[in-house]
């Protein structure tokens, strides 16, 4: 990618702007993810595209705020996705499995993202975000009519909403984070459709399971 030279009072093409940032986004992603944040400088970013530093700069005046950006951005494309298949109306349980394996997929996908969370939580926790499924007061009302047709098809018994998404959050990113730290080759499908066996049918034979009840009273 090489530096456009614009005459003096000419707008910037937007087009060009777009795809300009989007090139920055995409190398600072994967530098960042592959160096670290504290190695990876703004130069750095430059020589990788080709283009003179001060390019990098006018788009992203620090280095905090494009590596901030990269996370934004990643974390933006989850959501969408994510939001295509919340939003659907079919079937409740085909739509929670292809929630479960849409995610991830994604970070089967992008692993740099996942590496570009861990970073972010390491480096700047007064930035932290929950990762799509935990249920936070912005997102209930996303969730909540998702939740209510589990719980009227009979696939879920009664608790609180957010402890459902949040234990299902939890348990996600967990297998994102070992799939990335353990270097791992998994089919995320495959290891989708392992968590829907835990997470609906548990682990517990039916015989445990009734025993367990009877002590808890239920």
């Amino acid at each position: 990618m090489s530096d456009s030279v614009r005459s003096p009072g000419r707008p910037e093409d937007p087009v060009l702007k777009a795809r300009r940032e989007d090139e920055i986004l995409t190398a600072a992603a994967k530098l960042f993810a592959q160096r670290g944040y504290a190695d990876t400088q703004m130069q750095t970013i430059a020589d990788h595209l080709g283009v003179g530093n001060g390019t990098v700069y006018r788009y992203f005046r620090t280095k905090e705020t494009l590596f901030l950006a990269t996370v934004e951005r990643g974390l933006a494309e989850l959501t969408a996705e994510m939001d295509a298949v919340m939003a659907g109306d079919g079937d409740p349980f085909d739509q929670m499995r292809e929630a479960v394996r849409t995610y991830l997929r994604f970070f089967h996908r992008r692993p740099e993202m996942a590496e570009l969370f861990i970073q972010e939580r390491a480096a700047f926790r007064h930035h932290h975000r929950p990762l799509y499924f935990v249920s936070k007061a912005e997102e209930d009302c996303k969730h909540a009519e998702f939740f209510a047709r589990l719980t009227a098809a009979g696939l879920v018994r009664e608790m609180p909403m957010e402890r459902f998404f949040n234990v299902i959050a939890d348990l996600l990113y967990g297998i994102v984070l070992t799939n990335l730290l353990s270097g791992r080759s998994v089919d995320p499908d495959a290891q989708a459709d392992d968590v829907l066996d835990v997470i609906l049918t548990g682990v517990l034979s039916d015989p445990a399971r009734k025993k367990l009840l009877r002590k808890r009273g239920m």
